[in-house]
């Protein structure tokens, strides 16, 4: 299973990430417009296309989102209580929590849940619907948002549930991150707020659901939008690992090992076991009463592994703009990264046999 887990799902990760350091290294590309095509034109186009055709119900969807500002919630109360007991100081502490908070749920972790839960059908039922039925004559038309979760007999799609990890990362990291980090640092996070506002992803969130509305009441979505959408989510994952790669060539430094090796254990190791702790407990306690709280064992078993995820490269350009400790942020965006090749595998063990979600 190991060997598998290394060369099926790790490997094409890590090598998309080293082609892109080499890119970066040989060619000097420019890593900002890198980054410019990923956040506007290709991650548009994956939210899209994964929300119109997404399995999940509108609950589901809640769930998840709830799910991900819970577990930012207490790993940011948890960091700043420890950094406060070891006498830590404010920038310190806002740069540790950032870089626990917030994962690469872009970058890496989509790329993981594709390779992982590529939405392959279950129980004979199929993945994705097809490019070219209308939705009467597609038996894989996205369920009504108040469909009732069907985990045990649909795929399981792992993008289709971390686009909207993805979105409510965005969105956390760009308002209560900025209010970290610029409290911190001293500057302002209004310009960075503004900067917000002109990104597409909350539109495009919107414009999604209300594509899917339309298609669930018996709408068509033109071929030219559905099918642009659809080719350029496939190629956000490729593009995302190799800026990955360009962005991680910038900054190679031998770090402060203590702040970040507490990062490393609460990142990669600690925050996914509270993710894991956190689902099964609210399974337990509204088993059957809550179709938002419905996501055991999926789509918990996608947001436990993605849990584990380095720390977000957006973590970065956040301390940068307002001044916060970025030489910390970048020590532990490079090392996290490093490491979650053998953490990532070690969740991936866990959950593929069944021994936490059975």
């Amino acid at each position: 299973m190991i060997t598998s887990i290394l060369f099926n799902i790790l490997g094409p990760i890590l090598v998309l990430v080293l082609l892109g350091s080499l890119a970066r290294w040989r060619f000097k590309i420019d890593v900002g417009s890198l980054s410019k095509l990923n956040i506007y034109i290709f991650l548009p186009a994956f939210f899209f296309d994964h929300v119109v055709n997404s399995e999940l119900s509108i609950g589901q969807a809640a769930g998840v989102v709830l799910a991900t500002v819970l577990q930012v919630a207490i790993l940011g109360g948890f960091v700043w209580g420890v950094g406060r007991a070891v006498g830590a100081s404010r920038k310190t502490i806002a740069a540790m929590a950032m870089c626990v908070m917030f994962y690469n749920a872009g970058n890496y972790g989509l790329a993981l849940s594709e390779l992982a839960y590529p939405g392959k059908a279950v129980s004979g039922v199929r993945a994705s619907p097809s490019a070219d039925s209308g939705p009467q004559s597609d038996p894989t038309a996205p369920p009504p948002f108040h469909a009732p979760p069907t985990a045990p007999t649909a795929a399981r799609n792992g993008p289709a549930v971390q686009a909207f990890v993805v979105f409510c990362q965005n969105i956390l990291n760009f308002t209560v991150g900025l209010f970290i980090a610029g409290s911190a640092g001293g500057g302002s996070a209004a310009d960075s707020l503004r900067k917000f506002v002109r990104m597409p992803t909350a539109y495009t969130l919107a414009i999604a659901l209300l594509a899917r509305w339309w298609r669930v009441e018996g709408g068509e979505i033109p071929k030219i939008v559905n099918l642009t959408a659809q080719y350029l989510s496939r190629g956000l994952v490729p593009l995302a690992l190799i800026t990955l790669g360009a962005q991680l060539a910038l900054q190679p430094r031998w770090p402060r090992w203590k702040p970040v090796s507490f990062v490393l254990v609460v990142r990669l190791l600690w925050a996914p076991a509270q993710m894991a702790l956190m689902l099964y407990g609210l399974h337990r306690l509204f088993v059957g009463r809550s179709e938002v709280l419905a996501l055991w064992p999926w789509p918990a078993e996608n947001l436990i592994l993605t849990a584990g995820v380095p720390t977000a490269i957006n973590t970065l350009l956040v301390t940068l703009e307002v001044g916060g400790d970025a030489e910390l942020t970048a020590d532990c965006v490079f090392w996290t990264t490093a490491f979650s090749a053998i953490t990532i595998t070690f969740w991936l063990v866990l959950l593929q046999s069944g021994w936490i979600t059975s």
